[in-house]
């Protein structure tokens, strides 16, 4: 399963307790590909203070999107662990 996908059809939003609109999951399956691209992300498993850093330097990040970004991500991942284990 893609991160888009996760994001479209199991991940459920706490805030609007609802799946994420098409174009909201390719947005942040689009800032993951670019905070990868750009060395800011490695497919690490906590948020650190040196990526958020990374982020400020890069992005405006003023409604916290490429931290929550990486956050889905990190569930996504927590997600696909689960279910090869299953």
């Amino acid at each position: 399963m893609e991160f888009e996908t996760y994001l479209n059809e199991v991940y459920i939003s706490k805030r609007t307790k609802t799946h994420l609109k098409k174009i909201s999951a390719k947005q942040y399956n689009n800032r993951l590909e670019n905070m990868k691209k750009k060395g800011i992300y490695n497919n690490e498993k906590v948020i650190s203070e040196d990526i958020k850093n990374r982020i400020s330097l890069h992005y405006a990040n003023r409604r916290n999107e490429y931290v929550d970004t990486l956050k889905y991500y990190i569930e996504y991942m927590t997600h696909l662990e689960g279910l090869t284990q299953k």
